[in-house]
């Protein structure tokens, strides 16, 4: 189970409110090949440089959908995305001055065969090599350092997405039952945008309270991957109050060894949910969501985000 084992601390991504820092994102992509594991670097005609596939955010574009739509647009390949590697400072030029910029970074695991690169203006080679030729090639030391994060976080035996529900309709406003809450257009918006995020990390099992708010939040992710969503009314308000031990079977239910697994529960409920599933989520915000990973020994790797 998920609450054995030494966790590594909490990191929490915020996307900075200085309009003038650079925000980007992409990853270390990487790949088992028969003499052990391969990492695919790109080289960049501008600067004739060889680095990790990386791009900026486009407006109001989630971090995480970012990353896996600049690697999959510099590389051609499609990837998941894995544990946090780190995020990079550095200063570059921008209307002729210099800004800050902060590249966030994942382990991007490559998915199903190697697709044909189509060379462009911005990347026209690619080349998978040994970790060891990776780190030689490589022409940043900074990217060095994130290819060395990448054997501390993998493999990943189990993934947990735990989300708290988008913003419903108020109490007050809501003549029916509790449980037929609906969200509002705001939490229909943030559900619709759940979609990307929760596909960069590959979700495949689907679990929720039975509350309308929570099925709301997550029925798109659902539907647009033709999968059901698993109900269990014990983690929903009315379920946690009358049986506050129905939460000891979510562990079983959620962590399961290599699936990738979203749980949408209630403000409520989730500190005693999260303590039960073995991980730690403080407050939330409605449509926020936390990532854990479960490496081999027990270890746990988090990730705290807004909601997209």
């Amino acid at each position: 189970m998920a609450a054995a084992g030494k966790r590594i601390p909490l990191l929490k991504v915020e996307i900075v409110s200085n309009p003038a820092t650079v925000i980007a994102a992409g990853g270390v992509v990487w790949r088992d090949g028969r003499d052990g594991r391969e990492i695919l670097l790109v080289h960049r005609p501008r600067y004739d440089d060889w680095s990790l596939p990386k791009g900026k955010l486009t407006p109001q574009e989630h971090v995480l959908t970012a990353a896996r739509r600049e690697i999959e647009e510099e590389t051609g390949q499609v990837v998941l995305l894995g544990p946090p590697l780190g995020i990079q400072r550095y200063e570059v030029r921008k209307n002729g001055g210099t800004v800050p910029k902060m590249v966030h970074y994942w382990s991007a695991e490559l998915i199903g065969p190697e697709r044909e690169f189509v060379p462009s203006d911005e990347v026209d080679k690619l080349e998978w090599l040994p970790l060891d030729k990776a780190r030689r090639r490589l022409s940043y030391p900074r990217d060095v350092e994130i290819l060395d994060v990448l054997d501390t976080v993998t493999p990943v035996v189990s993934t947990l997405v735990l989300v708290r529900h988008a913003q419903a309709v108020k109490r007050k406003d809501w003549d029916g039952k509790d449980t037929n809450r609906p969200l509002t257009v705001v939490g229909q918006a943030t559900a619709e945008r759940l979609v990307e995020v929760l596909a960069a990390v590959g979700v495949n099992r689907v679990r929720s309270s039975d509350a309308e708010r929570c099925v709301a939040t997550i029925a798109p992710y659902t539907a647009s991957i033709g999968r059901q969503i698993h109900l269990h009314p014990e983690i929903s308000e009315r379920g946690y109050e009358t049986d506050p031990s129905g939460l000891e079977g979510m562990a079983e239910h959620s962590w399961k060894p290599d699936r990738i697994t979203v749980v949408c529960s209630h403000r409520p409920v989730l500190p005693a949910l999260s303590k039960a599933l073995g991980v730690k989520v403080g407050k939330f915000a409605p449509g926020a969501f936390l990532i854990a990973h479960q490496l081999e020994g027990g270890r746990l790797v988090y990730e705290r985000f807004r909601a997209p």
